[in-house]
């Protein structure tokens, strides 16, 4: 039996952050794909994609999943909580996710694993209610990963609470099936657009050597140089930190950045911008 009570999870954001009629989001996607998608050497095993609403970062995350080679039976998608504050790891083990095109199966089985792993990761329901990081890429595996389940995660706060269960996890659970994992994360949040430019470059540069230690140290650098309206580097700091661990333990050294841009590069409002990378992980 399943451990979720809630059997399909509802969309939440559909209707703003993406549309929320299948035809229109076919068009948009149709849209996306206008642009050429790089190649990935190797076997891809997880990506950094963005979040935002898709009028802002819907292209740059469909050149992710858009350059992936393979097929894969699972994907998980872990994204933070901007919401609810709470320490540890929450999965949605139901039946199915819900989009505007169609319904998405849980992989119930891996969830299980996971939970069963670790008391910090568990099923908190509050964590999903609002929470719009993970349900923004549903639509997107459905197009191009149509063949997929899905673990969905959100990540509370904490390394030892969060990051470090989900990565020990999550190497175990590689042992048993192979899978995609998905960090989703934005880039600088609401500085200039130069700033974010220069910023964004300085963050991925570390992000792209695949050392944890160097991201955190980078990190603790742009924040420290007092840019105005810099309220952080990365929004998605645990499921980036847990991705590095997990690309570390399975031998993942090829990181490849497929885009960069920033929500200016859309709106042409330069004042307050958001910044959005696609990075792969492969080895």
């Amino acid at each position: 039996m399943p451990y979720s009570v809630c059997m399909k999870l509802q969309p939440v954001v559909a209707g703003s952050f993406y549309p929320g009629k299948s035809k229109e989001l076919e068009r948009v996607f149709d849209s996306f794909e206008k642009e050429k998608a790089q190649s990935i050497e190797g076997e891809t095993i997880g990506m950094m994609l963005p979040h935002a609403g898709y009028i802002y970062s819907g292209a740059i995350a469909a050149l992710g999943y858009r350059s992936l080679s393979a097929s894969f039976e699972t994907v998980v998608l872990a994204g933070p909580s901007h919401y609810v504050s709470f320490k540890g790891v929450s999965i949605f083990a139901g039946e199915s996710v819900m989009t505007p095109l169609r319904e998405i199966p849980v992989d119930q089985e891996a969830c299980r694993f996971l939970m069963d792993f670790d008391s910090h990761i568990a099923e908190i329901p509050p964590a999903f209610v609002k929470e719009h990081s993970v349900e923004v890429h549903f639509p997107l595996v459905q197009r191009y990963l149509p063949k997929a389940k899905v673990v969905p995660i959100v990540m509370g706060q904490g390394i030892q609470q969060a990051v470090k269960p989900l990565a020990d996890a999550l190497l175990l659970l590689w042992k048993k099936k192979k899978f995609l994992f998905v960090a989703s994360s934005d880039l600088s949040h609401y500085p200039t657009y130069e700033t974010a430019v220069g910023a964004d470059q300085e963050f991925l540069k570390a992000l792209l050597t695949g050392d944890e230690k160097k991201v955190d140290q980078t990190d603790e650098k742009i924040m420290g140089k007092g840019y105005p309206d810099y309220y952080c580097t990365h929004c998605g700091k645990e499921p980036v930190s847990t991705l590095l661990r997990f690309a570390k333990g399975v031998g993942a050294e090829r990181i490849k950045l497929l885009a960069c841009r920033n929500s200016g590069d859309v709106t042409g409002d330069h004042s307050r911008v958001v910044g959005y990378g696609a990075v792969a992980f492969s080895r």
